[in-house]
């Protein structure tokens, strides 16, 4: 069985950063708006930006989750589709992969 406390501990650390990011990203799209129509047209524009990139960093809090569940259940590092092993170097640059190289 392979060792995955390194991963672990920096798929914890990117969970911490994300949740935070997240959590300021919901906290500046609860601001009230400018009164001035421009202005708020604006703001608009850059809550949905924000809104974009609040979903994307939940995705990716999902996807983390997983893969520290996977890790706890020992199923980590299979691929969903082949069973095969997904490559250690694989995993290091994409610690949430669920298909090996082959697959995905």
């Amino acid at each position: 069985m392979t060792d995955y406390t390194k991963l672990r501990t920096e798929l914890e650390a990117q969970l911490q950063e994300l949740v935070a990011r997240a959590e300021g990203i919901d906290n500046d799209l609860r601001k009230p708006g400018d009164e001035d129509w421009e202005e708020r047209a604006a703001e608009s524009e850059g809550d949905e930006v924000l809104a974009s990139v609040a979903d994307l960093a939940i995705k990716e809090i999902e996807q983390i989750k997983h893969a520290l569940h996977e890790i706890d259940e020992g199923t980590y590092g299979k691929c969903t589709r082949c069973g095969k092993q997904i490559p250690q170097e694989r995993l290091e640059v994409v610690p949430y992969a669920t298909t090996c190289t082959g697959c995905g």
